[in-house]
Protein backbone atom coordinates (compact mmCIF):
# COMPACT_ATOMS: atom_id res chain seq x y z
CA UNK A 1 0.00 0.00 0.00
CA UNK A 2 1.14 3.01 -1.08
CA UNK A 3 0.70 6.39 1.22
CA UNK A 4 -1.72 7.71 -1.40
CA UNK A 5 -3.53 4.33 -0.65
CA UNK A 6 -2.82 4.92 3.07
CA UNK A 7 -4.66 8.31 3.12
CA UNK A 8 -7.42 7.71 0.73
CA UNK A 9 -8.77 5.01 2.73
CA UNK A 10 -8.20 6.57 6.39
CA UNK A 11 -9.85 9.17 4.38
CA UNK A 12 -13.28 7.47 3.62
CA UNK A 13 -13.30 5.86 6.78
CA UNK A 14 -13.34 9.37 8.61
CA UNK A 15 -15.98 10.99 6.84
CA UNK A 16 -18.31 8.80 9.31
CA UNK A 17 -17.34 11.24 11.53
CA UNK A 18 -16.25 14.59 9.53
CA UNK A 19 -17.02 16.02 6.61
CA UNK A 20 -14.78 15.20 3.51
CA UNK A 21 -12.12 17.92 3.80
CA UNK A 22 -12.20 18.00 7.51
CA UNK A 23 -11.26 13.90 6.98
CA UNK A 24 -8.72 14.68 4.41
CA UNK A 25 -7.16 16.80 6.57
CA UNK A 26 -6.80 14.84 9.74
CA UNK A 27 -5.91 12.09 7.74
CA UNK A 28 -2.93 13.81 5.88
CA UNK A 29 -1.85 15.27 9.05
CA UNK A 30 -2.11 11.97 10.90
CA UNK A 31 0.34 10.26 8.02
CA UNK A 32 2.81 13.62 8.24
CA UNK A 33 2.58 13.54 12.06
CA UNK A 34 3.41 9.67 12.32
CA UNK A 35 6.08 9.78 9.73
CA UNK A 36 8.23 12.86 10.83
CA UNK A 37 6.99 14.79 6.90
CA UNK A 38 6.48 17.98 6.11
CA UNK A 39 3.42 18.37 3.71
CA UNK A 40 5.66 18.60 0.84
CA UNK A 41 7.55 15.95 1.41
CA UNK A 42 3.97 13.88 2.19
CA UNK A 43 3.09 15.01 -1.51
CA UNK A 44 6.37 13.85 -2.70
CA UNK A 45 6.45 10.68 -1.50
CA UNK A 46 2.86 9.91 -2.02
CA UNK A 47 3.40 6.99 -4.76
CA UNK A 48 5.83 5.27 -2.47
CA UNK A 49 4.84 1.69 -0.91
CA UNK A 50 4.67 1.57 2.87
CA UNK A 51 6.92 -1.27 4.74
CA UNK A 52 4.98 -3.92 6.83
CA UNK A 53 5.88 -2.59 10.29
CA UNK A 54 5.22 1.19 9.22
CA UNK A 55 1.37 -0.06 7.98
CA UNK A 56 0.62 -1.80 10.81
CA UNK A 57 1.42 0.42 13.34
CA UNK A 58 -0.08 3.34 11.11
CA UNK A 59 -3.66 1.09 10.76
CA UNK A 60 -3.42 0.03 14.76
CA UNK A 61 -3.33 4.05 15.65
CA UNK A 62 -5.44 4.89 13.26
CA UNK A 63 -8.53 3.08 14.72
CA UNK A 64 -8.08 5.88 17.43
CA UNK A 65 -8.95 8.26 14.79
CA UNK A 66 -12.35 6.17 13.18
CA UNK A 67 -13.51 5.87 17.23
CA UNK A 68 -13.58 9.94 17.41
CA UNK A 69 -10.31 10.89 19.16
CA UNK A 70 -9.01 14.20 18.07
CA UNK A 71 -5.69 13.96 16.18
CA UNK A 72 -3.63 15.61 17.95
CA UNK A 73 -3.92 13.52 21.18
CA UNK A 74 -3.24 9.93 18.96
CA UNK A 75 -0.20 11.76 17.45
CA UNK A 76 0.58 13.84 20.59
CA UNK A 77 1.07 17.02 18.75
CA UNK A 78 -0.50 20.16 18.47
CA UNK A 79 1.00 23.34 16.10
CA UNK A 80 0.09 26.98 17.67
CA UNK A 81 1.34 30.34 16.66
CA UNK A 82 4.13 28.52 14.64
CA UNK A 83 5.71 26.05 17.29
CA UNK A 84 5.14 22.69 18.23
CA UNK A 85 3.56 21.36 21.15
CA UNK A 86 3.11 18.35 23.05
CA UNK A 87 -0.72 17.44 23.96
CA UNK A 88 -2.37 14.50 25.96
CA UNK A 89 -5.87 14.23 26.97
CA UNK A 90 -4.76 16.46 30.40
CA UNK A 91 -4.84 19.79 28.24
CA UNK A 92 -7.18 21.16 25.49
CA UNK A 93 -5.78 21.15 22.27
CA UNK A 94 -4.73 24.80 21.42
CA UNK A 95 -7.48 26.48 18.82
CA UNK A 96 -6.38 28.50 15.91
CA UNK A 97 -8.60 31.10 17.27
CA UNK A 98 -6.85 31.27 20.32
CA UNK A 99 -3.79 32.52 18.33
CA UNK A 100 -5.61 35.92 17.99
CA UNK A 101 -5.59 36.40 21.79
CA UNK A 102 -1.58 36.17 21.65
CA UNK A 103 -1.24 38.44 19.14
CA UNK A 104 -3.60 40.86 21.25
CA UNK A 105 -1.13 40.54 23.93
CA UNK A 106 2.01 40.77 21.75
CA UNK A 107 0.97 43.42 19.36
CA UNK A 108 1.33 46.96 21.33
CA UNK A 109 4.78 45.97 21.09
CA UNK A 110 7.41 46.81 18.69
CA UNK A 111 10.06 44.49 20.09
CA UNK A 112 11.07 42.23 22.59
CA UNK A 113 13.10 44.94 24.00
CA UNK A 114 9.46 46.41 24.54
CA UNK A 115 8.41 44.33 26.97
CA UNK A 116 11.74 44.68 29.40
CA UNK A 117 10.45 44.58 33.08
CA UNK A 118 6.44 43.63 32.13
CA UNK A 119 5.26 40.90 34.32
CA UNK A 120 2.78 39.02 32.00
CA UNK A 121 0.47 36.38 33.81
CA UNK A 122 -1.06 33.16 32.14
CA UNK A 123 -4.46 31.94 34.28
CA UNK A 124 -5.25 28.34 33.49
CA UNK A 125 -2.41 27.46 30.59
CA UNK A 126 -3.04 23.99 30.24
CA UNK A 127 -0.55 23.17 27.46
CA UNK A 128 1.17 26.33 28.26
CA UNK A 129 0.63 27.23 24.28
CA UNK A 130 -0.01 30.80 25.15
CA UNK A 131 2.21 31.57 27.83
CA UNK A 132 5.41 29.70 26.00
CA UNK A 133 4.21 31.97 22.46
CA UNK A 134 3.80 35.19 24.26
CA UNK A 135 7.65 34.65 25.72
CA UNK A 136 8.77 33.44 22.39
CA UNK A 137 7.97 37.02 21.58
CA UNK A 138 8.55 38.98 24.21
CA UNK A 139 12.17 37.24 25.10
CA UNK A 140 12.61 40.23 27.63
CA UNK A 141 9.09 40.18 29.67
CA UNK A 142 8.58 37.89 32.77
CA UNK A 143 6.16 34.91 31.66
CA UNK A 144 4.20 33.30 34.64
CA UNK A 145 1.59 30.64 34.45
CA UNK A 146 -0.66 28.80 36.47
CA UNK A 147 -3.34 25.88 36.35
CA UNK A 148 -5.18 23.80 39.09
CA UNK A 149 -4.30 20.43 37.24
CA UNK A 150 -0.60 18.82 38.05
CA UNK A 151 -0.74 17.03 34.78
CA UNK A 152 -1.40 20.01 33.14
CA UNK A 153 1.30 21.65 34.53
CA UNK A 154 3.74 18.41 33.98
CA UNK A 155 3.11 18.93 30.33
CA UNK A 156 3.26 22.75 29.98
CA UNK A 157 6.40 22.75 31.48
CA UNK A 158 7.52 20.42 28.74
CA UNK A 159 6.57 22.31 25.97
CA UNK A 160 8.30 25.29 27.69
CA UNK A 161 11.23 23.64 27.96
CA UNK A 162 11.36 21.67 24.28
CA UNK A 163 10.39 25.34 22.66
CA UNK A 164 13.21 27.01 24.88
CA UNK A 165 10.94 29.49 26.93
CA UNK A 166 11.67 30.74 30.21
CA UNK A 167 8.12 29.96 31.73
CA UNK A 168 7.33 30.35 35.54
CA UNK A 169 4.60 27.82 36.68
CA UNK A 170 2.77 27.04 39.69
CA UNK A 171 -0.31 25.16 40.56
CA UNK A 172 -2.66 27.44 41.84
CA UNK A 173 -7.20 27.28 41.95
CA UNK A 174 -7.83 30.67 40.64
CA UNK A 175 -11.30 30.14 42.85
CA UNK A 176 -9.55 29.50 45.77
CA UNK A 177 -8.85 32.43 48.41
CA UNK A 178 -5.51 30.40 49.05
CA UNK A 179 -2.01 31.75 49.05
CA UNK A 180 -0.20 32.81 45.49
CA UNK A 181 2.30 31.30 44.93
CA UNK A 182 4.27 33.97 43.23
CA UNK A 183 5.07 37.91 45.22
CA UNK A 184 4.81 39.62 41.40
CA UNK A 185 2.51 41.76 40.38
CA UNK A 186 1.64 41.83 37.04
CA UNK A 187 0.94 44.13 34.13
CA UNK A 188 -0.72 41.75 31.55
CA UNK A 189 -3.01 38.88 32.71
CA UNK A 190 -4.46 36.85 30.29
CA UNK A 191 -6.91 33.78 30.43
CA UNK A 192 -8.42 31.42 28.44
CA UNK A 193 -10.61 29.90 31.63
CA UNK A 194 -13.26 27.44 30.87
CA UNK A 195 -16.32 28.99 29.36
CA UNK A 196 -19.27 26.51 27.43
CA UNK A 197 -22.31 26.24 29.09
CA UNK A 198 -23.25 22.62 30.25
CA UNK A 199 -26.24 23.76 27.87
CA UNK A 200 -23.90 23.97 24.69
CA UNK A 201 -22.15 20.60 24.86
CA UNK A 202 -24.99 19.88 22.79
CA UNK A 203 -23.88 21.77 19.65
CA UNK A 204 -20.36 20.49 20.29
CA UNK A 205 -18.40 17.49 18.07
CA UNK A 206 -17.99 14.42 20.16
CA UNK A 207 -14.48 14.65 19.65
CA UNK A 208 -14.73 17.81 22.17
CA UNK A 209 -17.11 16.33 24.57
CA UNK A 210 -16.23 12.43 25.23
CA UNK A 211 -11.79 13.46 25.05
CA UNK A 212 -11.10 16.49 25.78
CA UNK A 213 -10.88 17.39 30.17
CA UNK A 214 -14.12 18.71 31.15
CA UNK A 215 -12.47 20.47 33.70
CA UNK A 216 -11.25 23.10 31.45
CA UNK A 217 -14.12 23.42 29.35
CA UNK A 218 -16.96 23.51 31.01
CA UNK A 219 -19.21 26.16 33.73
CA UNK A 220 -22.62 25.77 35.10
CA UNK A 221 -24.99 27.32 33.63
CA UNK A 222 -26.35 28.78 36.51
CA UNK A 223 -22.96 30.94 36.63
CA UNK A 224 -21.09 30.92 33.47
CA UNK A 225 -18.77 33.59 34.66
CA UNK A 226 -17.29 32.89 37.63
CA UNK A 227 -14.35 32.48 36.38
CA UNK A 228 -13.85 35.92 34.70
CA UNK A 229 -15.39 37.41 37.84
CA UNK A 230 -12.29 35.39 40.20
CA UNK A 231 -9.87 36.85 37.63
CA UNK A 232 -10.98 40.12 37.35
CA UNK A 233 -10.99 40.01 41.76
CA UNK A 234 -7.71 38.42 42.10
CA UNK A 235 -6.61 41.57 39.77
CA UNK A 236 -7.14 43.65 42.31
CA UNK A 237 -4.85 41.94 44.81
CA UNK A 238 -2.57 41.35 41.75
CA UNK A 239 -2.60 44.70 39.50
CA UNK A 240 1.09 46.51 38.74
CA UNK A 241 1.35 50.20 40.45
CA UNK A 242 0.63 51.48 36.35
CA UNK A 243 -1.97 49.80 35.47
CA UNK A 244 -3.01 46.07 34.26
CA UNK A 245 -4.39 45.03 31.56
CA UNK A 246 -6.28 41.82 30.89
CA UNK A 247 -6.75 39.89 27.72
CA UNK A 248 -9.64 37.05 27.99
CA UNK A 249 -11.26 34.38 25.76
CA UNK A 250 -15.04 34.30 26.05
CA UNK A 251 -17.82 32.47 25.30
CA UNK A 252 -19.53 33.80 21.76
CA UNK A 253 -22.84 34.35 23.71
CA UNK A 254 -21.74 35.95 26.26
CA UNK A 255 -20.28 39.11 25.40
CA UNK A 256 -22.44 41.72 26.20
CA UNK A 257 -22.42 39.95 29.50
CA UNK A 258 -18.87 39.98 29.95
CA UNK A 259 -18.34 43.82 29.13
CA UNK A 260 -20.99 44.20 31.67
CA UNK A 261 -18.83 42.50 34.01
CA UNK A 262 -15.63 44.33 33.25
CA UNK A 263 -17.69 47.48 33.57
CA UNK A 264 -18.67 46.70 37.30
CA UNK A 265 -14.74 46.46 38.23
CA UNK A 266 -14.28 49.47 36.63
CA UNK A 267 -12.55 48.14 33.60
CA UNK A 268 -12.84 49.97 29.89
CA UNK A 269 -13.34 47.05 27.98
CA UNK A 270 -13.72 46.09 24.64
CA UNK A 271 -14.46 43.08 22.32
CA UNK A 272 -12.47 41.74 19.81
CA UNK A 273 -13.49 39.19 16.95
CA UNK A 274 -12.08 35.85 16.41
CA UNK A 275 -11.61 35.48 11.89
CA UNK A 276 -15.75 34.17 11.90
CA UNK A 277 -16.37 37.81 13.37
CA UNK A 278 -17.43 36.21 16.44
CA UNK A 279 -17.43 37.55 20.02
CA UNK A 280 -14.19 36.11 21.00
CA UNK A 281 -11.90 37.89 23.26
CA UNK A 282 -12.07 40.84 25.86
CA UNK A 283 -9.66 43.39 26.63
CA UNK A 284 -10.20 45.34 29.85
CA UNK A 285 -8.17 48.17 30.75
CA UNK A 286 -8.25 50.06 34.32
Amino acid sequence: MTIADFIHTLTSQLEAIYDKNEARSIARLFVCDELKLTATQMFIFMDDDLDETTLRKLTEKSIRLTNGEPVQYVTGIAYFHGYKFKVDSNVLIPRQETEMLVDSVIRPFDSAHGAKNINILDIGTGSGCIAVSIKKFLTEAKVFAIDISEMALEVAKHNAQSNNAEVSFAQYDILSESKFPFNEKFDIIVSNPPYVRNCEKIMMHKNVTDFEPSLALYVDDSDPLLFYRNILKFVDRHQSDHHTTVFFEINEYLGEEMLDLCRSFAYNASIINDLNSKSRFIKAIR
